[in-house]
This record gives structure tokens, C-alpha cells and sequence, in this order.
């Protein structure tokens, strides 16, 4: 079918808006699913966008008389259609169905109802496997369109929601995705296709439009009225980011809200609820600056630090609804800075409810910003006397796809390392945690062993750690107080007996053991072999391994799967299932497939496409989501995370995927590229964590640079494999669509795999990973050269032969 310049370039608009408005609402639904399931449902995100678009693929690759080249455009515009009505109903009855079932029902409900999330995917598949593989070869254009377009979404969402709703965004995607498919039909004289996807267009812009002005007027308008089971009522104040939804409810006059009281509060204070993705809560409360009503904080065990030395200059890290700062205004604190990541919180606080919390950011000495603690920390000259981090776990996930969460990234070795390096002589870090002495010792184990191994790397000698850390308790909370100087003998006495006076339980001090796991640890004698031999993990995390929270590991998923499924480890055990679940459609959409294929084609023809495009969407996602967690620290931000690793990816990839023309590359130019591309991602491996560390001071502009530079020369010679495929492979066209199909179930797949591996063995080797299936790939591409060679020398003498000529060598 030979298409016109003109209609080549609106082919590529076409797919780059679909495109754009695939992963903006695979973004929205990761937040959707975090805030109304639970943050680990969020990892099915991708799973369930790759699992669509494949079905999508195999769809064309099934009916190839119904999606034949003549009815591109038709079927172009009907599918688009689709996924704009498709993807508004999945949302609407994501919001809508948990009302018409029982209580005890509503997370099977919930649950249930993702998978309907599947068909706009699988719609937008449909769209863009008929482009990728029904037009006629226009080189890497088409590819790169789907690949910037995606960038584009990406970036999109994120200023999207800092603007309007998530239901008015739904809306607005579909819109854009019905007005692509009215676009193709329009020019392509397709009648129906025109009538369908402009009035669907039109209509859901007409509701976008109104919804969000109800949502900006702050009028009633569609929401979220039930999550995780709880119903959504009493709602002050609401904002929804990339990374979660914040809530404000009123709790009244009552008794204040605390963690671990050694003696129950005798006063009554107004305070609101502030939730994180209807999980993770704090308190706002009620400051007419009268210090003397905050008597109750010297009873909670999160604030046992100000006890052990009264510090001067504080640093606060996760502000909330501000009680940490209000600790160090009663406890006498001169200066407190209060670093808050979310800005719907730094919101909340400055202003939605800065009179009801007394205005903490205009009292004199407190100074709050919105920044990323480490981030913050590591280029601002600031020192401290205190660094607090108290019980920073907000359960959503970030809108990279819930790949990392936010909060992992405070509890590593490196980071305890920076927040030392931030301390005034004789200043402690405390951090305070989840523990119960029965079932969850875990974190407080882990704790310590991370602060053993960044105190080692201070210089601190193994025989004297002891003299650096004290753990205290009350109910299910432990605090453990370090410092990279020694306590002397007389202050640790001092401290002491006004700890015990407060009624806190010591659990470790320089003259108080706990049990024989801490003993090991704090003596410095914990190994890799020792940490190897302990049923649970609580090896330091590091920066290459920052999953603090899951201490299961995988083999007990396997063998004892009841023993790890609440907690924190349940989200890998959801990720677990998730590669169990891909691994079952690899069987469904490649390995049956490529069965019933073998019976009709030499295995030496079959096998070298099919495990190159499907090496490709292996290796594509192990780097995208390796280089994705090394990077999201030292961009300060896990908006970063998403707005600058992966939309540099994509955009660099498409730039890449440009230089592949509509004629087959000699095979010279093609071992060039992907030689270039394998030692592109050995130096972006061996080059990140090194050049990460080096400028961790660098300002914000700087360190995106920098990251650019690290991800651009991999991404664009990633981006080149996947139109060579198709160049080389071109002689294969109905098989295109299975090809497409194949990379897409193995992306999924990765998607899943890289976070597993990545908390069982560290980033580093995922990425290695990664790395070897590009190596594969290249070894197919060779195997593919020489299968082609025989069937042209075969087709040469061949009399009157009539085969599709093969792809030149030379």
C-alpha cells in the first residue's frame, strides 16, 4: 500500500498523541491503584499496560485479513475510540463498583476491577501494531513518533496533576486519544471511523471540561469514595500528585495522637488527620504558640534523642503535619529545618492549615523546605546537632510505577553516611521505627546493621561501635540514636538515668546488650556470610540495594509463603506474582505461538526474530528501571525519577531509532551500532554510581545534566535495535505484529523481574542483565544475517523464482 509523505507524517502525529496518552494513563492508574488498593498493587501497572498492548499485538497478528494495509486508517480510528471510552468506563467503575458490594468484599472488588484496566490497553495495542507493522517501511520515523509521544505523556502527567484532578485527566486522555483516531479517519475519507472518534473526542472534552471546573471551584464532582476498603468521608482538603494523594480529615478534640508514650497523655488537643494514599497518617494539631500544652511530647519515644544531648540546630526530615517540629520548639531547639519531599504536604502546612498549626513556618528559628532530604542535605552547607527521621513510611507509590519507594532511599548506608557528614561534633542522627519484640524485629535489626556499617566507613573501629549507638523502646516503637562520636563515659551516664526516669526501655547502650543477633552486630563481627546465615535479610541496605523494609527473602516466598505475606513483604510477594503471572503469558503469546509456527518454518528462520525482539524488551526495561532507581537520589526527587531518566530514555531512543532508514544498513554500520551500544551501557553501569557520588553536592541543574549524559549515548543506540529488527526481518510481514507482540510480553515481564532481582541480588546486576540480553540480541541478529544469506543464495537458483527477495548483505 504506498502512502504519501503527508500521510506518513500524519501517521506519526497520529501514534505519538495515542502514545502520549497510553502512558499518561498508565501513570494515572498506577495512582489510582496505590491510593484506593494499596501502593504494591501499583507495581501492576506496567504489567497490566504491557499485558494489553501485547493483546493488541497478537489481535492484529490473528485477524491480518480484518487489519489488513487498506484498513489501517479505519481501524486505526475505531480502536482509538475504543480506548478513550474504554479507559473513562475502566476509571469510572475503579471509583464506582466498591458501593454495590458488601464491606468484607471491597478489596476483592477493587481488585477484581483492575483488571478491566487491561482493555484500553489492549485498544491502544491494536492502534499501534497497524501502524509499527501495516504501513509500508518508513525506517525508525514511526517508532521514534511512538517513543517521544510517550516521553511526552510522561512529562505530561506530571504537570497535569499539579493542575487538575486525576478523574478531569482521565477524561482529557481520552479525549486526545479519540481526537488521534478522528485525525487518520479525516484524511483517509473514512466516513464512519470520522463520526465515531470525533463525536467520542468531542463528548468526553465537553465532560473533561466540565468536571474540571467543578474540581477547581472545589463544587461536588466525581472522586474517590471508597479506598482500601474504608469509605472517604469527612473530607477538608484533597490534593493528588504523581507520587500520592494527600487528605485532611477532622479529628476533633481528643487525646494527642502519638507513637510510643511511656505515660498515657493527660490533655486533650484539637488535631486533624493527615493521610498519605488512605494509608500512612500523621497529625496536624492545633499551635497558639503556648509551649506549655505540648508537655505530652516528652513521653514519646520517637523524641528520646533530645534527652541524650539538647541540640541547638535541628534538622526535621519528613515535616507532616509538623509535630517533629513542634518536638523542637518545646525541647528548646534554636534553629529547625523542616525538609518535606511531598509539596502536597508543604501545602497543607503553609497554607491550607497554616493558621490552624500556628503558622510553624513564619515562628522564628523554623525554616521548612521542599526538597528531598538527602538530596538537600548533600549540597547545603548547613550543619546540625540533630537529624530526625521519624517513622517515614508513606506506602504510595511513586509515579515511576511504584518501582522504588520514595522513603527507601533514607535507610541506606550512604545515606546514613550523608546525614553524618551533616552533624555538628558530638550531633546524633536518630531514626525511629516499627518493631514488636515477637513478630517484627526485622527493621530494628536492619537499623542497626546499617548503622554499623556506615559508622565503619566513618573510621569508626568495629571494637568501639558500641560506644556510638543507643536503641531505646516503648510499646511498638524503637528509636536508635547514633553518632560518629563516641559517647564518653559521663554523658552516657547522664543520658542514661534521664532516659530510664522518662520510663524508656534501653535496649542497646554502651553498657547494655539485647540479644545475640545485636551483640554480633554491634561488635562488628556480622559478615556477609553471618548476614547469609539469618532466616531473615537484614543485611545493610545499601544504595545499589535500598529495599530496607523487605527482610523475606525470596525463597521463603516459595517455601513458607503464609509466614511473608503481611507487612512489608507482601509487596514482593505481589512482584512475585507478577513475574509468575508473565511468565505464564510468555507460554500464551510466544511460546504456543511459536509452536504452531515451527510446524511450518525452519527453526533456524523462527528462532533468531523472536528471541531477538523479545531480548530486546528484556534488556530495554532492565536498564530503564536500573538506571531509574540509581538516579532517582541523586536527582533529589522521585518526580525526577520519572520527568528526567525515563522521558530522557524515551526522547534519546526515539533520536536513535530516527538514523535507521527504509533501506536494510550494511551489516558493517550494523555491528558498528550495536558494538557502540554495548560499550555505551558498560561505562553508563561502571560510570553512574561513581559520577552519582562525585556530584551528589552539584545544584539541581547540574546533577540533571549530568544525568542526561549518563542516560543519552545507551538510550540512543537502545533505541536503533528495535527499527534494525524490523529492517532486517522486513521479509517476515505477517509475523511483524507476533514480533511486536513478543517484545511487548517479555517488557512485562522485566518490568516485574528487574524489581525482584533488584532486591534479591542489588541494581548493579540488574543492569548487568540487561546488558547481556543486548549481547544475545546481537548474536541473533548474526544467526538472522546468515539464515537470510542461505535462503538468497537458495532463492538465486531457484528457476523463475518468485520469493520475496531477502535482505541484502552488502
Amino acid at each position: 500500500m504506498p502512502t504519501s509523505f503527508a500521510a506518513q507524517r500524519r501517521y506519526c502525529v497520529a501514534i505519538f498523541i495515542l502514545a502520549a496518552a497510553t502512558l499518561s494513563y498508565q501513570v494515572l492508574i498506577t495512582r489510582f491503584f496505590s491510593v484506593m488498593l494499596y501502593y504494591h498493587f501499583a507495581f501492576a501497572a506496567i504489567s497490566f499496560a504491557m499485558l494489553g498492548l501485547t493483546r493488541g499485538a497478537i489481535a492484529v497478528y490473528a485477524h491480518p485479513e480484518r487489519y489488513a494495509p487498506e484498513r489501517v486508517a479505519a481501524e486505526f480510528s475505531r480502536h482509538a475510540a475504543r480506548f478513550a471510552l474504554t479507559s473513562v468506563a475502566a476509571m469510572i467503575c475503579f471509583l464506582c463498583v466498591p458501593l454495590a458490594v458488601p464491606e468484607p468484599y471491597v478489596a476483592v472488588a477493587l481488585a477484581i476491577t483492575t483488571f478491566g484496566f487491561v482493555i484500553p490497553f489492549t485498544e491502544s495495542g491494536v492502534c499501534i501494531t497497524l501502524l509499527l507493522t501495516r504501513l509500508p517501511y518508513a525506517g525508525g520515523w514511526l517508532y521514534a513518533a511512538d517513543l517521544s509521544g510517550a516521553a511526552l505523556g510522561c512529562l505530561g502527567v506530571i504537570f497535569l496533576l499539579l493542575a487538575i484532578d486525576p478523574v478531569s485527566a482521565a477524561f482529557w486522555i481520552g479525549a486526545f486519544a479519540a481526537a488521534a483516531g478522528w485525525m487518520v479517519a479525516r484524511h483517509a475519507g473514512e466516513l464512519h471511523g470520522r463520526r465515531l472518534s470525533g463525536t467520542v473526542a468531542l463528548v468526553l472534552a465537553v465532560v473533561a471540561s466540565g468536571h474540571t471546573a467543578l474540581a477547581i471551584s472545589g463544587n461536588n464532582h466525581l472522586g474517590v469514595v471508597w479506598a482500601k476498603g474504608v469509605p472517604q468521608t469527612g473530607t477538608l482538603f484533597e490534593r493528588w500528585n504523581t507520587y500520592s494523594r494527600v487528605r485532611v480529615m477532622a479529628l476533633g478534640e481528643g487525646p494527642p495522637i502519638g507513637w510510643g508514650y511511656a505515660h498515657p497523655p493527660q490533655t486533650t488537643i484539637d488535631q486533624k488527620r493527615l493521610d498519605i494514599d488512605a494509608d500512612a497518617a500523621t497529625v496536624i494539631t492545633r499551635f497558639d504558640g503556648d509551649l506549655s500544652k505540648l508537655t505530652y511530647l516528652e513521653d514519646d519515644v520517637i523524641n528520646s534523642a533530645y534527652l541524650v544531648r539538647k541540640p541547638k540546630d535541628v534538622a526535621v526530615v519528613g515535616v507532616g503535619g509538623g509535630r517533629d517540629i513542634l518536638s523542637g520548639l518545646y525541647f528548646g531547639a534554636k534553629t529547625i529545618r523542616g525538609i518535606e519531599i511531598n509539596p502536597a504536604i508543604f501545602e497543607v502546612l503553609t497554607d491550607k492549615f497554616a493558621e490552624f498549626s500556628g503558622h510553624l513556618d513564619r515562628t522564628p528559628g523554623v525554616s521548612l523546605v521542599n526538597a528531598e532530604a538527602r538530596s538537600y542535605i548533600n549540597h547545603s552547607p548547613e550543619r546540625f546537632d540533630l537529624v530526625q527521621i521519624s517513622l517515614i513510611d508513606t506506602w504510595a507509590a511513586t509515579a515511576a510505577g511504584g518501582l522504588t519507594l520514595t522513603e527507601n532511599r533514607l535507610y541506606t548506608t550512604e545515606a546514613w553516611g550523608d546525614f553524618y557528614r551533616a552533624l555538628n561534633p558530638g550531633g546524633l542522627l536518630s531514626v525511629s521505627r516499627w518493631y514488636d519484640p515477637d513478630n517484627h524485629r526485622g527493621e530494628f535489626y536492619r537499623l542497626l546493621s546499617i548503622a554499623a556499617a556506615a559508622l565503619r566507613n566513618t573510621g569508626v573501629p568495629a571494637s568501639e561501635l558500641a560506644q556510638h549507638v543507643v536503641a531505646l523502646n516503648v510499646d511498638n516503637i524503637v528509636t536508635v540514636i547514633s553518632r560518629p562520636d563516641a559517647f564518653s563515659a559521663a554523658d552516657w551516664q547522664t543520658a542514661k538515668a534521664r532516659l530510664l526516669a522518662q520510663g524508656f526501655k534501653i535496649l542497646i547502650g554502651p553498657d547494655v546488650a539485647f540479644d545475640a543477633v545485636t551483640t554480633t552486630i554491634m561488635s562488628g563481627k556480622a559478615d556477609a556470610a553471618y548476614f547469609n546465615s539469618l532466616v531473615e535479610n537484614i543485611a545493610p541496605s545499601t544504595d545499589d540495594s535500598p529495599f530496607f523494609f523487605y527482610t523475606a527473602r525470596l525463597g521463603q516466598f516459595f517455601g513458607k509463603p503464609s509466614s511473608v505475606l503481611s507487612n512489608n513483604n507482601s509487596a514482593v510477594s505481589i512482584t512475585l506474582g507478577l513475574v509468575l503471572f508473565s511468565l505464564l503469558a510468555c507460554v500464551c503469546y510466544i511460546a504456543i505461538p511459536f509452536t504452531r509456527l515451527a510446524r511450518g518454518m525452519p527453526l533456524a528462520t523462527l528462532t533468531p526474530p523472536v528471541i531477538y525482539f523479545s531480548g530486546i524488551g528484556m534488556g530495554f526495561m532492565l536498564i530503564e528501571i536500573s538506571q531509574m532507581q540509581r538516579l532517582m537520589v541523586f536527582l533529589g526527587h522521585p518526580v525526577y525519577g520519572l520527568g528526567v531518566v525515563l522521558v530522557s530514555i524515551l526522547i534519546f531512543s526515539g533520536l536513535g531509532s530516527i538514523t535507521v532508514g527504509a533501506k536494510p544498513p550494511r551489516p558493517g554500520a550494523v555491528i558498528a551500532r550495536v558494538v557502540a551500544l554495548l560499550a555505551t551501557l558498560v561505562a553508563a553501569g561502571l560510570l553512574t554510581p561513581i559520577v552519582t557520588i562525585w556530584a551528589r553536592s552539584q545544584a539541581t541543574e547540574m546533577r540533571i545534566l549530568i544525568s542526561v549524559l549518563l542516560l543519552a549515548p545507551p538510550a540512543f543506540f537502545m533505541g536503533m535495535m528495535f527499527p534494525l529488527g524490523l529492517s532486517l526481518w522486513r521479509r517476515h510481514e505477517n509475523l511483524l505484529p507476533f514480533f511486536w507482540s513478543a517484545n511487548g510480553i517479555t517488557s512485562m515481564l522485566a518490568s516485574a523481574l528487574g524489581v525482584a532481582l533488584s532486591i534479591e541480588f542489588g541494581i548493579a546486576r540488574t543492569f548487568g542483565l540487561g546488558v547481556c540480553f543486548y549481547v544475545l540480541c546481537a548474536a541473533m541478529m548474526m544467526a538472522g544475517w546468515q539464515t537470510q544469506a542461505v535462503a538468497a543464495r537458495k532463492d538465486a537458483q531457484a528457476p523463475n523464482s518468485t520469493a520475496v527477495p531477502a535482505v541484502p548483505l552488502t
